[in-house]
């Protein structure tokens, strides 16, 4: 796409010739082979099925896309150049040639290397494969699929006058990726005949996708097209093994014995339906399993895997159901499809028995009403002391201070108005006026707030959970989740990592969730760490079963998480299964599936933290009134003493 490069030949090793061009605009390619080698008649493959070839690759041709020529020596550059005329003038190309019999692994791996620069800077990137020689092509197949180069949006179109029957072996090669067959029929010039043929995955046949001839050129076959998704309608239908796991609303797996007294599994829920509707669309059947270790998929130290993830590494499945949260090293490994929803983590604990704030006698007043309260008191009692200490009449201090009227309203007592002076009866009567209206509102909210019992609900944070040394966690093993806290070496993931050395983890299976929320969760020495989806089952069977909410979830969110199906590194099969994907999603039928399966589900989503009863109070409703009491006569004690030592200390200076 830069500058053009010459034809250079370079001795790879004895017999081996390969000839390299550099992706350059397709005029600098037909300028450089004309240059190289004028034009000749030798009638060569790619010199027959120049018009055949030519034609698919112009109804192929997009913006920014590369074509990339593999051959096996016996293309001449005129035939190269004579192609490459036919083809727009703004095409990327680039040219791999060998001239021996069968390239080696040395000379493949350079050019795979080669090809895989290329495809980064390309938007799109069709390799033809030029060759007579089923061997030739065999190897390149080998190589490309072994190095992962043929994945699926690189285009593959083959070139060759073997007729069909000789390429079956080819077939199990060539079904699954995005290739094309040309065939060239004809006399040693030019081909009177050419044909285009698809491989139909899971299945022993080849489709005609279209046909050349010189009269009509290039015409379809029926609906076919040059390279559509042949996996988003399985022409010859499939039987697909697909893994699931017990993920309480999005797939619910339960036993049943049958009459030969065998058990068997049945799976419901929203995911299942989703595959119901994959099934319909790409024209599949499917047997459902389930992993042996009841594992979702962590990685082990040696580089090995468990769960559905190690049993799609081992090609045991065809894809799985999940959903699995979206993990970097779980992207090495296998592809997600679209994401079927967005989660957040959550603590599930749970909720408090109902007692009195001890500290309810404050709540009458907000935090504003107390702030302004105590405000309003230090100012009037400042401006009573500037004010008393003044006599108008003779402009000089006067040693009254009515501090203690002031003080004796606030606190309801009575007390006797000495003042003539008509400012004095004003800044008190107003006094009165707002002591009184403050007093009246708190007394009738104390009332009852007093009946108010609270809800504790402690762990809202991970922060206030980690500081708790009595606080437990439970953990699902072989998840998103676990495999982050296994990784994680700072932050406070970290330190909920270490709490495992004192007993503070306790790890289960995906199936044991409902145990574990009955066992352990609901004594109330142990939290759930898990995404709020999976949450709102227990949630609503407390709700069903109690009528009330017995557990809350934490206010804060952490570790979000896209959740999806996932499928084998580089399988076509994303592709369609995406489609049905976005529409299930966009059309809102997931969420709704699963509020169908959790119809109380909002029930408990903000439960209050507050209930009104009527009990009689115990010292432990009101001990918060007892401690202000006690500090202040503390506060009085230590005051008095203070005085005394002043008064003492003022004594002995005024003796000596």
């Amino acid at each position: 796409m830069t500058a053009a490069t010459s034809t250079a030949r370079t001795s790879v090793m004895p017999h081996i010739l390969m000839t390299l061009v550099m992706t350059m605009m397709m005029t600098q390619v037909v300028k450089t082979l004309h240059q190289h080698n004028p034009l000749s008649s030798v009638p060569d493959l790619l010199w027959k099925s120049q018009r055949v070839t030519s034609s698919v690759i112009r109804e192929s041709w997009m913006p920014g896309c590369t074509f990339l020529f593999i051959t096996d020596g016996t293309t001449s550059s005129a035939s190269l150049h004579k192609l490459l005329q036919s083809i727009r003038p703004e095409t990327n190309v680039g040219i791999f040639e060998f001239t021996n019999q069968g390239p080696d692994n040395t000379t493949l791996t350079l050019m795979t290397s080669q090809i895989r620069k290329i495809e980064k800077s390309s938007w799109c990137v069709m390799l033809i494969v030029v060759s007579d020689g089923f061997k030739y092509l065999s190897d390149v197949l080998d190589i490309a699929i072994s190095t992962e180069l043929l994945v699926w949006p690189t285009r593959l179109l083959v070139v060759t006058s073997l007729p069909t029957e000789r390429l079956r072996p080819l077939q199990q090669r060539l079904s699954p990726i995005n290739a094309l067959v040309i065939t060239a029929d004809g006399d040693s010039s030019q081909a009177k005949r050419g044909n285009v043929y698809m491989y139909v995955p899971y299945s022993h046949r080849s489709v005609l996708v279209a046909s050349w001839s010189p009269i009509f050129g290039l015409t379809y076959n029926e609906n076919h097209r040059l390279f559509s998704n042949k996996f988003q309608r399985l022409a010859d239908g499939a039987n697909m093994t697909v893994v699931g796991n017990n993920f309480p609303l999005h797939v619910i797996i339960s036993p049943k014995e049958t009459e030969n007294g065998k058990v068997e599994f049945s799976f419901q829920g929203p995911l299942i339906k989703v595959l119901e509707m994959l099934s319909a669309q790409m024209n599949f059947t499917y047997d459902l399993t389930q992993p042996l270790d009841g594992g979702w998929g962590v990685v082990f130290p040696n580089g090995s895997w468990n769960g559905m993830i190690g049993m799609m590494i081992r090609k045991e499945v065809d894809f799985a159901l999940g959903p699995f949260g979206v993990t970097y090293i779980r992207s090495k490994v296998i592809d997600y499809t679209d994401p079927l929803i967005m989660d957040y983590g959550r603590i599930l604990g749970r909720r408090g028995d109902t007692e009195i704030d001890p500290w309810g006698f404050l709540m009458p007043l907000t935090p504003s009403v107390w702030a302004a309260f105590l405000a309003s008191l230090g100012l009037v009692l400042l401006l009573a002391v500037l004010a008393s200490r003044i006599d108008w009449n003779s402009r000089e201090l006067s040693p009254k201070i009515p501090v203690a009227t002031y003080l004796r309203v606030m606190f309801q007592q009575d007390t006797i108005v000495p003042y003539d002076s008509g400012w004095e009866k004003m800044m008190l009567g107003g006094w009165v006026l707002a002591i009184l209206v403050v007093i009246e509102c708190y007394n009738s909210n104390l009332t009852s707030l007093l009946a108010v019992r609270y809800i504790a609900e402690p762990y809202q944070s991970m922060r206030i959970l980690l500081d708790d040394p009595k606080a437990k966690m439970v953990w699902v093993a072989n998840t998103a989740y676990a495999q982050h806290l296994a990784d994680v070496d700072s932050g406070i993931f970290y330190e909920a990592k270490q709490t495992a050395k004192v007993g503070r983890i306790k790890y289960i299976k995906a199936p044991e969730y409902i145990t574990a929320v009955d066992d352990l969760v609901s004594r109330g020495d142990y939290v759930l760490i898990n995404p709020l989806i999976i949450m709102k089952i227990f949630l609503t069977e407390s709700y069903m079963e109690k009528g009330n909410c017995k557990f809350y979830v934490s206010k804060e969110t952490f570790l979000p998480q896209t959740f999806c199906m996932v499928v084998p590194k580089n399988s076509p099969l994303r592709y369609p299964i995406n489609e049905g994907i976005r529409a299930v999603v966009e059309g809102g039928l997931y969420d709704y599936w699963l509020d169908n399966v959790i119809p109380n589900a909002k029930s408990c989503k903000n439960p209050p933290t507050k209930m009104t009863v009527q009990a009689v109070l115990s010292f432990r409703n009101l001990w918060g009134v007892f401690a202000v009491l006690v500090t202040g006569y503390t506060i009085s004690f230590i005051t008095l003493c203070v005085e005394i030592i002043v008064s003492k200390a003022k004594q002995f200076g005024n003796f000596q």
